[in-house]
């Protein structure tokens, strides 16, 4: 359909159908057709037909939507076009102030995106979309409706330099801001603010309606202004409470003059309902100004303004019978103590009088629970933070919240009680139905119901046995009433949710024994419900009352009974830590987390002490001598077996607290050389028996760790060394001794020797990457103990299948990132294996790159990385080698043959690489393309093959666009290993992964199910 002057007619009526329209066929015909009148050449003379001879709002509309997509295209329009337009607009709403609302709406936000977009523009050495105030300015001299229209493009201008429009770079809508905000925001505040002074004071004879439209926007103008995002930082508008309003430093003469506080008290006073709950939205965010703003001084007097507008607030409360202006002024209260502190607020004139005020409207308000519901966390909020802040008060004043927060906390508890006939008997909706409300309000009054909390027990203790033994009653009535039986179920649901909320606040540093027997007190009534709820089952049970048992347990837990168990009369021994046979191995396990706890302690004056190190160790020690007696003699097995388990677990916990090196030298001092063997010799003894071995065995990962550098002994001390021979030698041990239990069965590999297996290889692991051990030295001075545990590491993998070492998380996790240290330092051992062991070790590569693990897949992606980087070198190096680096490169020759004898083993490995980049979801990208650049330059005929392999799979059509991407994948990459080269390979392999995926998505492509490469 051609878009011409004379299918005006035509046009209206899609545009009917397209705003008004319920037939969803006719809506999409109208869209798809309307659509070509945006992308038509003929767009901006369509416009105009549409504005000036359409007969609807709808085709003024539709006009109006165009010219804003027009205008903020990424591919802007000339500049003298925009004028025109601009231009046009402000002509056209001049002289038509009639408007739909609406239509007005879409044309004043086209001005704005013009002046946002163009605001750095210049036309002849002039900023020419800057000059909008003063076009808005001439508004402003003639009728109330272009009054109207004036204040109206303003509004939204600073609407729409303040949005943010993410298809656009953020630093450039930064720059438009701050410039904005930096120009022509602060005189846009006083304008709106002179015109509200002047509204307020010389009313304009005008129609009632047209003076609140009036008022309305002005206000609307100047909320704009105050919600601008000053300092770019895009606060989140849900986090309502933390808001704090960056004024600008020379907007500081507006905010110290008394008169404009006072200007927006009287708009509230003098205003109807709607626009007064506008005025009070104003207050909120002048409540927020931020501190610094003002001199301590200023701030007092800032302060007592707004609570002198509090107060006369507060005096006649007609006002907040609107629900809207209740909630502004909920949030206005709340933003005082958010902003201000409770020492501030106390020495403020009226402060005894207003605190009584508050009290008394949040006490109605929290009667009165089913109106505005919604604004009740804001009155809680400001309660919980004033009650918060008592500990810090440092003024003689009286802050007088022992004297009304603990009526809070009883007008909270009554109304929730009392709401509960009238829910049930008229079938409103149950406020306990809203549990994240319901949660979020008893936080906030777990701190209130503190202030005074002898108050708030003795109330509940009360209201709990009153209500407990009315249910009784009813319970054993002759004539069950169902209907009261409910009601008392809703009240006791509602008390167990406070006790298990005031029993879940308990603090440490504010709470006494009388606190704790308070709680006592409530708990013991809730576990009396608990056991009468019981009695009723199966036949009766009430799943509000269940719920909020499950919630006090929950509270109580925490705080009694949890892992993070507070100080108490109650905590009064610690079973764990003896011998006795009447506990099992497995409760020794809190023995590690006890002594962390206790260690962490001890750090925090020990310093150098290591007399007080000594002392601290001395029952440990007492209980290592005694072990070793035992050995010494014919021993109790199972007696000497228990004590080296706790103490294993005792020394874990120990070890890792000691995070200094002064700390952890006193540790290695205390153990080595004495009592170290001893737990050699439980290795010896007790190697098939987990129970015991992975204790010791944990122990010795443990301190194989160099956690905060804490095993970087002095130079002259051998210690580095001496640790890891003990390592190597109950490695060694450990991996013979296992190795000769022979075949286990499904059911007792893991425990009786995968387990330990992993734990060998975490503390190796933590050895060869720990740099604290020269292993050069071994070789040199005939030691044997660094050979003999890597080859005590290959004996162990070779007892393990492949489908074992991916199966087991433990162990993969263990095993991987191991072999990543050893191929990273260590190749010339590698290289010396044997080729069944090669074989092995790169198998465990090649199946470990497709496993879902991310550590498992990019240790193998790092050990292929470092084996293949060995290999290309050896390559680079073998035609220009001289005599010097003949034996050096014997190591590499054997790598080299073997990889001859056995080429499928890398190829293999690049198909599967390349069949993650191109077909799977690849998580770890930057990991998968280090080695595979490696494989491509070794293998370049192979890669050609399966490249040709890939692309001939595709149609025809595809095949130019998918060779395309594989040239880009190595432009500009060279035949090296250097860090530039992998980076650029890197890069050239992200864009190559998201090209393939957009052409084998696209029409035509095969089914990618069809094209694994890895057969």
């Amino acid at each position: 359909m051609a878009l011409r002057g004379q299918s005006l007619a035509e046009l209206e009526v899609l545009c009917n159908h397209l705003y008004e329209g319920t037939d969803l066929a006719q809506r999409m015909q109208a869209e798809k057709v309307l659509l070509e009148l945006i992308n038509s050449p003929e767009c901006l003379s369509q416009c105009q037909l549409l504005l000036e001879q359409g007969t609807t709002s709808y085709a003024q509309l539709l006009a109006a939507t165009c010219l804003s997509k027009l205008v903020s295209r990424a591919s802007p329009l000339p500049v003298e076009q925009r004028i025109d337009i601009r231009n046009y607009i402000l002509n056209y709403v001049a002289s038509q102030p009639k408007l739909a609302p609406f239509v007005m709406q879409a044309l004043v936000q086209v001005i704005a995106k013009i002046t946002k977009l163009g605001w750095f523009e210049v036309l002849k050495d002039q900023l020419i979309f800057r000059d909008i105030t003063a076009d808005v300015k001439k508004f402003l001299q003639g009728t109330v409706d272009h009054y109207i229209i004036g204040v109206m493009i303003l509004s939204e201008l600073t609407q729409e330099m303040n949005l943010v429009d993410y298809s656009r770079p953020s630093a450039k809508h930064r720059k438009i801001a701050t410039s904005f905000r930096d120009t022509s925001l602060k005189d846009i505040l006083m304008l709106a603010c002179s015109l509200l002074k002047e509204l307020l004071a010389k009313p304009l004879t005008i129609q009632d309606r047209q003076q609140e439209s009036l008022a309305m926007h002005l206000l609307k103008l100047v909320l704009n202004c105050l919600n601008f995002d000053f300092i770019g930082n895009s606060a989140d508008e849900s986090a309502d409470d933390l808001c704090t309003v960056q004024i600008p430093t020379n907007w500081r003469t507006i905010f110290l003059e008394p008169g404009t506080l006072d200007l927006f008290f009287d708009l509230y006073h003098s205003l109807p309902p709607m626009l007064s709950q506008l005025a009070l939205s104003c207050l909120v965010q002048f409540a927020s100004t931020r501190r610094s703003l003002f001199s301590n001084p200023e701030r007092a007097k800032y302060l007592g303004n707004l609570i002198k507008g509090v107060k006369q607030i507060l005096e006649n409360p007609q006002g907040l019978s609107d629900p809207g202006t209740y909630h502004e002024f909920c949030r206005f209260l709340a933003r005082l103590k958010t902003n201000y502190q409770l020492g501030e607020l106390v020495m403020v004139k009226d402060y005894p009088e207003v605190i009584r005020l508050i009290a008394n409207f949040t006490i109605t308000s929290l009667q009165h629970w089913e109106f505005a519901p919604n604004s009740v966390h804001y009155l809680l909020t400001l309660w919980q933070r004033m009650v918060a802040s008592v500990p810090f008060v440092k003024t003689a004043e009286p802050h007088l919240l022992d004297t009304y927060a603990p009526e809070i906390t009883k007008a909270y508890i009554t109304s929730r009680l009392d709401c509960v006939p009238v829910v049930i008997r008229d079938g409103l909706e149950d406020p306990l139905d809203d549990t994240a409300t319901v949660f979020q309000q008893l936080e906030q009054l777990c701190t209130v119901s503190r202030c005074e909390y002898e108050k708030t027990c003795t109330l509940l203790v009360q209201l709990f046995d009153q209500n407990a033994q009315n249910y009784q009653k009813l319970l054993h009535s002759s004539s069950r009433n169902p209907l009261e039986i409910t009601v008392q179920e809703g009240r006791l649901a509602w008390l167990v949710y406070f006790v298990g909320t005031f029993v879940g606040g308990r603090l440490t540093y504010t709470s006494t024994d009388e606190h704790d027997a308070m709680d006592g007190e409530l708990s013991c009534r809730v576990f009396q419900l608990i056991s009468l709820m019981d009695a009723q089952l199966p036949q009766s049970s009430n799943e509000k009352v269940e719920l909020a048992i499950l919630w006090f347990l929950d509270q109580f837990r925490k705080t009694y009974v949890g892992d993070q168990l507070q100080h108490t009369s109650k905590s009064k021994h610690f079973p764990f830590l003896g011998i006795s046979d009447n506990y099992s191995l497995s409760d020794l396990r809190c023995r590690t987390m006890f002594y962390t706890a206790l260690t962490r302690l001890l750090m925090v004056d020990l310093g150098e002490d290591e007399d007080e190190f000594e002392n601290f160790m001395l029952p440990l020690t007492v209980s290592f001598e005694s072990v070793t007696q035992i050995f010494n003699s014919s021993f109790e097995q199972e007696e000497a077996k228990r004590m080296l388990i706790g103490l294993a677990r005792d020394l874990r916990g120990i070890a890792f607290a000691l995070n200094t090196k002064t700390s952890y030298t006193m540790l290695f001092d205390w153990i080595y050389p004495a009592y170290i063997s001893v737990l050699q010799r439980a290795i010896e003894l007790w190697y098939q028996e987990p129970a015991c071995t992975t204790p010791i065995l944990k122990l010795m990962a443990e301190f194989m760790q160099n956690r905060s550098q804490r095993l970087n002994f002095d130079v002259s001390s051998p210690n580095g060394i001496l640790l890891f021979r003990e390592a190597s030698k109950m490695i060694c041990t450990y991996g013979n001794q296992i190795l000769s239990l022979g075949t286990l069965s499904k059911d007792q590999v893991y425990p009786l020797k995968l387990k330990g297996i992993s734990i060998c290889y975490s503390a190796l692991k933590s050895a060869l990457c720990g740099n604290y051990v020269s292993f050069g030295v071994f070789k040199l001075y005939g030691d044997n103990h660094f050979d003999n545990v890597l080859q005590a590491f290959v004996k162990m993998l070779l007892s393990v299948s492949h489908s074992d070492l991916l199966q087991y998380r433990k162990l993969s996790q263990s095993y991987y990132p191991l072999l990543e240290c050893v191929t990273q330092d260590h190749m010339s051992f590698i290289t010396s294996l044997e080729p069944r062991v090669l074989i092995y070790i790169l198998t465990s590569i090649s199946e470990g790159l497709t496993a879902i693990d991310t550590i498992v897949s990019s240790s193998c992606c790092a050990s292929l990385d470092y084996i293949v980087t060995y290999l290309f070198k050896h390559i680079a190096k073998e035609g220009k080698k001289t005599l010097r680096c003949r034996e050096i490169s014997q190591d590499g020759q054997r790598l080299f043959n073997f990889m001859q004898q056995n080429p499928e083993v890398l190829q293999q490995m690049m198909s599967i690489l390349m069949n993650t980049i191109i077909f799977e979801d690849c998580r770890n990208q930057w990991s998968v393309s280090r080695p595979l650049l490696g494989l491509i330059l070794l293998n370049e005929k192979y890669f050609s093959e399966l490249r040709a392999t890939l692309i001939n799979s595709q149609p025809d059509s595809k095949r130019e666009v998918l060779d395309q991407c594989f040239r880009n994948l190595m432009e500009g990459v060279e035949q090296n290993l250097l860090v530039k080269n992998r980076d650029r390979f890197t890069q050239n392999m992200s864009v190559f992964r998201r090209d393939m995926a957009e052409a084998l998505r696209s029409e035509g492509a095969s089914d990618p199910g069809s094209l694994d490469m890895m057969s």
